[in-house]
């Protein structure tokens, strides 16, 4: 059960990380070239979420990258709250888009912590070149730095139907190219009152809020689909 609580804590500190800067160019590993001859599967549109945790005042980390700040709602929250939803959202997950920062920082936890099983992850990077990628990692792991937009292209074509996409500044990029379908926030109790933002030069965006809840710890998790 420790084991298990540990996992579900991390994931929710994985949610808080920010990740770094984005550039237009190529995808490593899968370029346009390459993917020209499977089918575009044109009646099925691969959806992409959004799962992350952010302060009321809208941080999601501190101006270091440290998320030290969820140590006490780690220490207050009941068995009963779980992973708050995380374990059946990633169960719908087909692909991973993530930044290099966030990658780095989740390898970092050691591979018995990897809470993506062997789900398929792109790592958008401005250098794929300088991405490290684990040996254990290799089969499962590319680096990318596509626009958001073709490497959405991209994964329909391949046939991915549900992309998670993970780390403020990709989340950003994402956004200002109208490639989010709907995102779940869990707002932590805490007025930061600097760090870095989730949401940073995105444009105006209409949501349908679809459900909102509360746990135990305090943290208050919401789902709203992206009106395009």
């Amino acid at each position: 059960k420790h084991h298990t609580y540990e996992r579900s804590m991390l994931c929710i500190a994985l949610l808080c990380l920010s990740l770094g800067s984005i550039t237009r160019r190529q995808l490593v590993g899968y370029s346009s070239a390459a993917v020209s001859y499977l089918p575009i599967m044109e009646n099925v549109k691969t959806k992409a979420s959004v799962y992350i945790a952010t302060t009321v005042d809208g941080y999601i980390a501190d101006s270091d990258g440290s998320v030290e700040f969820l140590n006490q709602y780690q220490s207050s929250a009941s068995e009963a709250d779980g992973d708050m939803g995380f374990a059946d959202f990633l169960n719908s997950i087909d692909l991973l888009i993530m930044g290099r920062k966030t990658f780095d920082q989740v390898i970092s936890f050691g591979d018995d912590l990897w809470p993506y099983g062997d789900r398929q992850v792109w790592i958008w990077s401005r250098n794929p070149s300088v991405v490290k990628i684990p040996q254990i990692r290799s089969s499962n792991a590319v680096a990318v730095s596509a626009a958001p937009n073709e490497l959405m292209r991209m994964a329909q074509q391949k046939g991915y139907r549900h992309v998670y996409v993970d780390g403020g500044t990709t989340i950003q990029q994402f956004l200002q190219q109208d490639c989010i379908d709907d995102l779940v926030l869990t707002r932590v109790p805490l007025l930061l009152g600097e760090g870095i933002p989730l949401f940073l030069k995105t444009p105006r965006l209409s949501l349908e809020h679809v459900s909102t809840k509360s746990y135990s710890n305090g943290l208050v998790q919401s789902h709203y689909l992206v009106k395009h």
